[in-house]
Formats: C-alpha cells, structure tokens, sequence
C-alpha cells in the first residue's frame, strides 16, 4: 500500500469543542445518566424533598428541582465549567469522601450535549438566578424569581450528537431506565420525599418516613405480603443493615437483592453473595432471597473513583465488609427460626436427639406396602404421648396416622394435620445431632490415609485446626497426602464419606462443619420410598417436632399443613 492511501496522521490537540463532546460521552451516555448525576447533586445539596419530570423518556426533557441549600450568582457562574466542584479541593480529600458527586464533570458533561437551564436561590426572598446554557456556548445569567433550592432543565439530549442519539433505545424504555434509577435512589435516601411526573402525568409522591416504609413504596410486591425481617451488625469501621423477606419468599435470580454503600447503588457481586450464602440452610439450592442492604463505610476505607457511574467500589476491608454482611442477615434469620412452644407458650428445651435405628442404615430400604389404618394411633394411645414441643395454641399432643405416598409421616395436631417429609425430617434430627457431638473424637484403630488434588489440599491444609475443633483428627504427611486418626462416635464408619467430602469441598473454614454435616445427614437420613415401621415413624415426629428449625439443612421446609377449615372449603363444606 503506497501512502497515498493512508496519508500519515500527525498528533494534534483536540479543538475544545470535540473534546467537549468526547468527555461528555463518557459521563452522559443516556437520559439515565443525566438524572443520576441531578439526584445525586440535590442529595449532596441537604435537599429534604426532591420532584422529578420527565417527557420522551428524558430525551426531549428532563427536569430535577430541589429544596436543597442553591447556590448564589458566584456559583452559578462556575458550576457549568468542567471540574468545578464544591466536594473537594486537593487528591487528599479524595481520601475521606462523604458526598455522592465529587468530580465536578455532570453540569459541564450534560451542557455539553443539551440545552440546560438553572434556576437557583440560596436564600428565602423569594428571588434568585438563572443560568441558560445551549450545548456549550457561552451563558446567559440573569435575576430571576425562586424559591430556595435548584431546578436544572435539560432539554433535547445529544441534539449535537446524532451518532449517540440515534443508538438511545425507545422513550418507553429509557423512561424505564430512568425509573430504575429514581427507585434506587429514593431507597437510599428515605428521610427524603421524592415525586414523579412522566409525561405530564404524576406518577407517585412518597413521603420522607422509615427504611421499610420506603421499601414497600418502592418495591411492592412480595414486600407487603412477606413477612419482613430487619438485620444490623457493626463493626470497626464499618456498619450494615438493611431489610429481608423470610424464606417463604424467594426468586430463581439475584435481582431481588438491592447493595448500597454509603448512600450509592453498587453492582457488587461480592456482597450478594455473602446475602445467598447467609441464607443458606433456609432455601433450596437455586433460590435466591429478597434483600435490601446497606453498608455504611469509613471514607477512608473505600474508593468510589473506580467506575464512571461509580457503580462499582474498591474495599480496602472487603473480607470484613463481606463477613459483617453474612453475620447481620443470619443472626436476624436465627433469631426469627421456627418454635415450639407449648400450649402456654413457654419454650422448653428440644427433646433429646437419640437416634433410634443405625445411622448407616437409618430403616430397611427399599419400597414396601404403606402402613395400614391399624398402625395409626387410638385415643388412648393418644394420651399417652404428650409432646410438648407444638405450635403455639395447638394440642400439647399429636395423633400419628400413618405413611403416605412412601414420602410423608401424617400426624393430627389438634385441628391441623401435618405432612412431614420424613427425608426432610430426619435430615435436620441427624444434622443437630452432629453438630451437638462436635469437638469429641475417639482415635481409630485403623487410620486412613488418603491423597488429595492440589487445590483441594491446599484447602485442607488451611482447615487442620478447624477439623480438630470437630473432633476429627487429620495429619499432613505430604504436600497432598493425609491421614484420618480421630472421629467422633457418631460418625464412625463413616470415613469414606468425609474422604469424599474433603475431595471436592473447597468452602472456607467457616463453613466446614455446615456443609459437612449437611451432606453426612442427607447420606444417612431416611430417603423417599423408605417405609418406617409405626414406632420409629413417632419417634421421628417427636424429635421433628422438638426442632427448633422447621427446614433441612439444605433449606427445604420439613413440612406442610392443612387445618380443618382449609379441607372444609376444599370440599365446599360450610364449617
């Protein structure tokens, strides 16, 4: 190819008016990003109630008012001029930054691409300035009438730049985007009334009240029906709370849980995990909880100025910001676990776990023909087993019916009757029975070596002090072999399944003992299919009913009910 076809090219400065434009591209990319910026600002500004308007989606126009602190004619001057900023004035405040915006790029990046007009006043006589900006050319500044606080005006988006106009998506769908934005916001910000007008039409007005408040304002569904549980945990520099719904509300994805730190919605992966790892134990594997958090974070341990929406954060204590999450969400899920109480109400301690068939071979396997009506109890022998571990206002004892579909123990409480998974059932019984008897081992008499891959090696080295906390002993020998010495009685014979366990868990220490008891009791627990004679069926419903945590370890509910008004209007029959 001659030169001819590609001429050489030769470095120049960017005329300011490109440059303008290019810098604006990286901060406004759609009407989503303009209101950001303006919600953002009038949060900064103390503003106690903020009235947002928008028509086209934000294209054709955007408007933001505040009664927020304004600014006076010296302000107005510099706040279109890029990098001009109230927040910060050297690099080392960027150290200790308490305010949403800080970069001094909106106004200048939004005048650059749309006509935008100010109307300001820092005082209460009823008069102030405005500013007139068309995409980027010199002001107009002049007197005007108005209330303390801001309104900026954005009209005609990207007007100059049909490239970027051309690529927004249709002004239903950008009104969408900009109602996301406005939701996240108002979350974050509930001491602040926030209203909305699409189209000249009032959307919503929410009124300055509580975090839960705004929550079922904002989200509705399943948040006014779900039973909702508030956490909170604190530690040295750093502080998380926040809002959940109770297992029995749940979604296949994560998008029903909401980050924010310090006042700012994040896209942080990290801490979403640690709200579905909190809750686990409590949902099915795939099912993901209803979570609102946030995390309060000394400025000098986080870094906003990572991403030009900052909607990611760079922790400097991210290992303890993650724990500090698990810790809130569970110990409110703990303290809101299922009861028991007796009829008067007063909780007594769990009946004793005594397993009463072989933990490798719980009952005889395979299937068999289901208990007939004989096996079920009489009224007689009704009263003779008082169990007094019962939902609250129930009979202090239950009346055992029998095995159904080879699945589900049938027991008659007063005026419910409970379907029990016996798999489900005796799953929790034998994990509480594990996690009772830890920390107690008995030598074996024959140790077991074994040898692991690298990476779970490298785990297992790390966990040795963890594992002897269990009562289970396991020396290194080599870079990837072990030795078994030591269990505890209620898992001995059970070293193939740990062996196997060690070879593919790679959980962290805190986690050990959870998962592998989890996965010794789904081994050894009763399975589907399995038939239970009558004695060891109410042995197992009086240990089930003596929980304290009506789900499996893995999060499935033990049972189900159906009380007698429930049939009664299966069956259209008037009680």
């Amino acid at each position: 190819m001659d030169k001819a076809e590609h001429p050489s090219r030769r470095i120049k400065v960017l005329r300011d008016e490109v440059a303008r434009k290019i810098a604006a591209g990286e901060v406004i990319d759609r009407p989503l990003s303009v209101l950001r910026e303006l919600l953002d600002n009038s949060l900064d500004a103390g503003a106690t109630a903020i009235d947002v308007h928008w028509v086209a989606g934000g294209v054709r126009l955007l408007q933001v008012s505040d009664n927020g602190t304004g600014m006076d004619r010296q302000d107005l001057e510099l706040c279109w001029l890029p990098h001009t900023t109230s927040k910060i004035e050297s690099e080392l405040d960027l150290d200790s930054l308490s305010s949403l915006g800080f970069r001094g790029e909106a106004l200048a990046s939004i005048s650059a691409c749309s006509r935008v007009s100010i109307l300001t006043s820092d005082n209460d006589t009823g008069l102030g300035w405005e500013l007139l900006l068309e995409l980027g050319r010199a002001p107009l500044i002049r007197k005007s009438a108005s209330l303390r606080g801001t309104r900026v005006r954005v009209e005609e988006l990207f007007s100059n730049i049909p490239a970027r106009r051309k690529f927004l998506k249709s002004a239903a769908a950008e009104g969408t985007l900009c109602r996301r934005v406005m939701d996240e916001k108002a979350l974050s910000a509930p001491l602040v009334g926030f209203s909305l007008s699409v189209d000249g039409q009032r959307r919503f007005s929410w009124k300055a009240g509580s975090l839960k408040e705004r929550v079922f304002a904002v989200e509705g569904e399943p948040w006014l029906s779900g039973e909702v549980i508030e956490f909170s945990a604190e530690s040295s520099g750093c502080a998380v709370y926040g809002l959940s719904l109770a297992p029995g509300s749940s979604r296949s994805d994560r998008k029903g849980i909401r980050i924010f730190a310090n006042g700012r919605p994040l896209q942080e992966y990290a801490l979403v995990q640690a709200v579905g790892y909190a809750y686990e134990g409590y949902l099915p594997g795939g099912l993901w909880p209803y979570a609102e958090v946030f995390a309060e974070v000394d400025p000098s341990l986080v870094d906003f100025n990572i991403h030009p929406a900052k909607r990611e954060a760079r922790f400097r204590n991210a290992a303890e910001l993650h724990r500090l999450v698990v810790q809130a969400v569970r110990t409110s899920l703990i303290e809101r676990q299922i009861s028991f109480p007796v009829a008067s109400g007063q909780l007594q301690q769990p009946l004793a776990l005594e397993s009463t068939v072989s933990l490798n071979r719980p009952v005889l396997r395979g299937r068999a023909q289901l208990p007939s009506l004989n096996a079920w109890d009489s009224d007689q022998h009704l009263a003779q087993k008082p169990v007094p571990y019962l939902p609250s206002g129930a009979s202090p004892a239950f009346r055992y019916l029998g095995q159904v579909l080879g699945v589900f123990l049938l027991a008659e409480v007063g005026d419910t009757l409970y379907l029990v998974d016996q798999h489900a059932a005796h799953e929790r019984v034998l994990f509480e029975q594990y996690r009772a008897q830890k920390g107690v081992g008995q030598a074996l008499l024959f140790p077991r070596r074994f040898q692991l891959e690298s990476e779970a090696a490298s785990c297992l080295r790390h966990q040795l002090a963890t594992w002897e906390d269990l009562g289970i002993g396991i020396v290194e020998l080599t870079d990837d072999q072990f030795e078994l010495q030591k269990l505890p009685q209620l898992v001995s014979g059970m070293e193939k399944e740990l062996i196997e366990f060690l070879e593919h868990s790679l959980k962290p220490a805190s986690d050990v003992d959870r998962e592998f008891y989890a996965s010794l009791s789904c081994r050894a627990a009763v399975m589907d299919g399995d038939p239970l004679d009558p004695e060891a069926a109410r042995k197992l419903l009086e240990q089930t009913f003596g929980l304290k945590h009506a789900r499996c370890p893995h999060g499935r509910p033990i049972w189900t009910t159906l009380t007698r008004q429930d049939l009664f209007e299966r069956v259209g029959r008037l009680a």
